[in-house]
């Protein structure tokens, strides 16, 4: 039996289903090597313009949101301000891949965002949740403002957008994109060959 392929798993704090993904991918995707890729949904030119549902669309979908939560048996309640703008953390997410801490930052930031009802909108938000990570205080806010971090987070964003990703959260297998949570099986399968 051959290795596992490795997943591609392109999320953003801000969307609810990449947090439901987030927290199964452990038993959806057990063995399996999951390659995290922070990626702005306000980039990508479906969402530029703002929330691109009608109203009763977005309560539909929060309502499904809460079904799937039950059904996985996982943890979450909606956020007191939605839209959210998961800027900060993905850059936050991505100093930490850099410079060491990812796993247990990617986690609180996660958790913050659509567990705890904390602003990660708010830069000092996203600086205290760093340091309560392990991060070091001055180069953790020095570092998600870097140059080098805003045009990482905006040159993966646009090459996520042309590899043909639309949506968030999305998986790629080898090249093939999967979108969304209910995907996962199909995720599993493709990596397991």
């Amino acid at each position: 039996m051959s290795e596992p392929k490795p997943v591609e798993f392109y999320f953003d704090y801000a969307s609810p289903w990449a947090y439901l993904a987030d927290r199964v991918l452990g038993r959806r995707l057990a063995g399996i090597e999951i390659v995290y890729k922070p990626t702005y949904i306000r980039g990508l030119e479906m969402f530029s313009k703002g929330m691109p549902f009608v109203a009763n669309k977005l309560a539909y979908l929060g309502l499904d949101w809460k079904r799937c939560l039950e059904l996985e048996q996982v943890a979450g309640n909606s956020p007191t301000r939605f839209p959210i703008n998961g800027l900060y953390a993905l850059r936050a997410a991505l100093y930490a891949q850099e410079n060491g801490g990812f796993e247990k930052l990617h986690d609180r930031l996660f958790r913050a965002t659509w567990h705890d009802d904390i602003e990660v909108s708010d830069k000092s938000r996203i600086i205290e949740l760093g340091v309560a990570a392990g991060q070091d205080e001055e180069a953790f806010a020095t570092g998600i403002d870097s140059p080098a971090i805003k045009k990482k987070l905006r040159d993966d964003t646009e090459a996520a957008q042309t590899r043909g990703l639309f949506g968030l959260p999305s998986f790629f297998v080898e090249g093939e994109l999967f979108w969304g949570y209910d995907r996962l099986d199909l995720v599993a399968e493709a990596a397991r060959g």
